[in-house]
């Protein structure tokens, strides 16, 4: 799986602001609306990527007390632990 700045050459402040865009718009339902939220927050903070903050938010929803990972990046966002 490609991440979206690999897949559109798109920077992390273009990614980050056009989801903020999705969120803001009426006329679209965004599910796990609020982990989206806070996924994007993460990668304004330049954290880690979309795609691993999204996947810690909806551990967290979850009741997960951590996601275990190799990937380094990751590994900078709250909620991923190394094996």
């Amino acid at each position: 799986m490609r991440s979206l700045d690999r897949a559109y050459g798109l920077a992390t402040h273009e990614i980050a602001a056009a989801v903020e865009r999705i969120l803001q718009t009426d006329v679209l339902v965004v599910e796990n609306e609020q982990e989206v939220f806070t996924a994007m927050i993460e990668l304004k903070e330049a954290r880690g990527s979309f795609a691993d903050a999204i996947i810690a938010a909806l551990s967290v929803k979850a009741g997960c007390s951590c996601t275990l990972t190799f990937d380094q990046k990751a590994l900078r966002l709250s909620g991923f632990k190394h094996p």
